[in-house]
């Protein structure tokens, strides 16, 4: 009894072992085939041997799953496994779709409202702008035209700065010089002046006969033009000439062209106790020399200009306003005293720089 079960227990061991070692080994019912096998092992110990379970595994289909198993590829993945990567793929596309095509927040809709608003305004500035310009062409061409057309005093009063000071003046200058009119034709040239917190423009306007004037407008606060007559014409109460050889005692208010000199002569010839300069004319070859007091008014005005004009341009003479008077009993014939510097230029700004009670008129 137990050499029998040893024995079972052998043959299984040793099937099993032969079964690892030999996969392709003959099924149990093929045995009686093999030559070898059917002449070491008798019919009796082939009936009475022990098979296993084991044996009665198809082995055909063994080998074709192992197979299958063979060829699938490394990388796989469980049917859920696609399921959850679909959904991943799907949140990324959509997070890309948010960003490209998120709506646009409050603030940057107020930034671009904004942007809209400010192009609409510099639209709008510049279009008034432009108007703006239109309009200022359009009230200068009206006075220069008026003026120069315009052949009487009257008429003519009606384009010029300070018409009523200036009428006296304007009947007293045509009794001796031509009235100069024409069809204006274009300006030339023209620039922006601000003269003391006041707007001006100067400009050099061309008339049909082919004459050409240098002219000074200030504009009005309705936006109209005046023209300055006094500038226009050089206003001198009496011609230069007739001023140098005449010698008027009188304090004169003078436009003329005024540069730095040191020609110190008789009564003025202490350089301690004057300022001297050259003075000319508009249209003439004839100068006269102006003495002012050190430390007067004058003196400091004139010196503080010519100080700012020579860092600029150098000395040269400059178109000023003065109020001059010859010396009594003068033994030089050419040297005037400068009682009062009355403007910068030939131009009255302000129609109270004129003083019409210093005698220059």
């Amino acid at each position: 009894m137990l050499d029998g079960c040893v024995n079972h227990a052998i043959g299984l061991f040793a099937f099993v072992g032969m079964s690892q070692q030999n996969p392709n080994r003959p099924e149990a019912g093929e045995a009686a085939h093999d030559p070898e096998q059917g002449a070491n092992v008798s019919g009796a110990q082939t009936q009475g041997s022990f098979v296993p379970e084991v044996a009665n595994l198809p082995e055909e289909d063994a080998y074709i799953q192992i197979e299958q198993d063979a060829k699938k590829p490394w990388f796989r993945v469980p049917a859920m496994g696609w399921v959850v990567f679909g959904g991943l793929l799907a949140c990324i596309l959509a997070i890309i779709l948010m960003s490209v095509f998120k709506p646009p927040s409050l603030e940057q809709e107020a930034e671009e409202v904004e942007m809209v608003i400010q192009a609409s305004k510099k639209e709008d500035e510049k279009e008034a702008e432009q108007k703006s310009v239109r309009q200022i062409f359009e009230e200068l061409t009206a006075c220069v035209s008026g003026y120069y057309s315009s052949s009487h005093i009257e008429a003519k009063l009606q384009y010029v700065r300070h018409p009523e000071r200036v009428s006296i003046l304007m009947e007293h200058y045509y009794k001796n010089h031509p009235m100069v009119t024409g069809e204006f034709a274009q300006f030339e040239k023209y620039s922006a002046l601000d003269l003391e917190g006041v707007p001006f423009v100067y400009a050099r306007v061309q008339l049909n006969n082919g004459k050409s004037e240098n002219v000074l407008l200030e504009q009005m606060g309705d936006g109209s033009f005046k023209l300055d007559w006094e500038s226009n014409v050089h206003y001198l109460p009496m011609s230069w000439p007739d001023y140098i050889h005449q010698r008027p005692t009188r304090p004169m208010t003078m436009r003329v062209m005024v540069a730095p000199d040191n020609f110190y002569v008789y009564e003025f010839r202490d350089n301690q106790k004057y300022d001297c300069y050259k003075l000319t004319a508009i249209n003439s070859d004839d100068y006269i020399f102006g003495y002012v007091e050190k430390g007067s008014v004058a003196s400091i005005q004139l010196r503080q200009f010519f100080m700012r004009v020579r860092q600029v341009a150098g000395v040269k003479p400059e178109p000023m306003t003065l109020l001059i008077r010859f010396p009594e009993n003068s033994k030089s014939r050419n040297c005037v005293h400068i009682d009062r510097l009355m403007a910068l230029r030939w131009v009255f700004v302000h129609e109270s720089d004129a003083d019409p009670g210093s005698g220059g008129y």
